[in-house]
């Protein structure tokens, strides 16, 4: 017999992990960051987690997938205009990318210390499409890319922060969202705007949430000028913000949103209109055949435990969340259109609300279990 008050020195590895999970998802986090010290402490760590793990999804894109590779969507092609359409309408990134080659950052970063040449030279060695890139144009792609992707890990960590008011789940936020993304990095395929795409999204998912009309009518020209179909979101904005503030209000900045897209695509298109490739590409037909006679087994599974996650307890999540969630129809649609079968990347557009959703989730199905018992002596 233990005496009173002592605690079991045999407890189960099983009790053990159960504390740490209560403790970590549990916990009465907002007691702790009472203290500035405490907020700058955590958000230090989400910075280098984010550092990190943004190396590792540049680095995975890179080396594991054709985004070198492919002759139409060559950077070279995308940086001088040329790269086939719809590719090349989407015209932010390989803005950025020179810019930073006029600001000399390539030389710069080539010429530092320490290993870092060596891995730049290497990626450059990748880059084998026609027009082959410069290893100036490779390094600037690296440069933006990484910056984009190292901004939206720290805006899902924002959000999850506010959804949540638990530092330690932001953090679990941010390293889920990671390996969401590089599962489907790894199958092989990316393009140079997927992660300008997906750090938009996140953008206007944190404007939404807290509220932000004029910041996200700002920010949406320059996600659709990252991808087009980041205009979608104007019908997220458009629910979320119904009975929310002033209608007259929330119609006409709807309406600016539409008018911009509008005008700003439209001179896109007209600019690379002597461009070679199509305006969009259609496998609807390869879509239609994979659903009703190839769907294996482990994709149905999948699917359904992908749907059973984003949509748990739904009608209990974020408001503006759930409301911005509309924004799964008309891309579910353009995907089925557009997307080839088992492109798992065309889900980059929409994927930083499906892992918020996802994530979401964990977190409640972590909170229902009930506690364990502590052992008797």
């Amino acid at each position: 017999m233990h005496p009173a008050g002592s605690s079991s020195p045999t407890s189960t590895p099983l009790q053990a992990l159960a504390a740490v999970v209560e403790w970590l998802f549990l916990g009465n986090w907002h007691a702790r960051l009472a203290t500035p010290l405490a907020r700058v402490a955590f958000l230090l760590v989400g910075v280098a987690l984010a550092g990190f793990l943004s190396y590792k999804a540049l680095s995975n894109q890179i080396t594991a997938t054709i985004v070198l590779q492919e002759d139409r969507v060559s950077l070279a092609s995308y940086v001088d205009g040329t790269a086939e359409k719809p590719f090349t309408y989407r015209v932010l990134t390989p803005a950025l990318m020179r810019l930073v080659q006029d600001l000399h950052v390539p030389a710069m970063l080539r010429a530092m210390p320490g290993p870092l040449p060596g891995k730049l030279a290497g990626w450059c060695s990748l880059a084998t499409s026609d027009p082959r890139p410069s290893c100036d144009t490779v390094t600037a792609y690296a440069v933006v890319a990484g910056a984009q992707f190292f901004v939206f890990l720290l805006l899902i960590y924002a959000v999850c922060l506010r959804l949540f008011d638990n530092p330690v789940i932001a953090l679990f936020g941010l390293a889920f969202t990671f390996w969401g993304v590089n599962a489907v990095l790894l199958l092989g395929l990316s393009h140079l705007y997927d992660f300008g795409a997906m750090m938009f999204a996140t953008l206007l998912l944190l404007c939404l949430q807290r509220g932000w009309s004029l910041a996200f009518t700002l920010v949406m020209p320059l996600a659709f000028m990252t991808k087009e179909t980041l205009v979608l979101y104007a019908g997220s904005f458009f629910l979320a913000e119904l009975g929310r503030s002033n209608p007259a209000r929330t119609a006409g900045l709807f309406l600016v949103q539409m008018v911009s897209f509008g005008v700003i695509y439209g001179l896109i298109m007209l600019h690379y209109e002597g461009n070679p490739g199509a305006g969009h590409e259609y496998y609807l037909g390869q879509q239609i055949s994979f659903f009703t006679e190839q769907l294996t087994l482990p994709w149905l599974i999948l699917f359904t435990v992908a749907l059973v996650l984003v949509f748990y307890r739904f009608a209990e999540k974020d408001r503006a969340l759930r409301r911005a969630s509309i924004v799964i129809l008309p891309w579910f649609a353009l995907a089925m259109i557009g997307g080839y079968k088992k492109e798992l990347r065309v889900v980059f557009e929409v994927l930083p609300l499906l892992l918020l959703f996802t994530i979401d989730s964990v977190v409640r199905l972590v909170r229902q279990v009930p506690r364990m018992p502590a052992r008797a002596d």
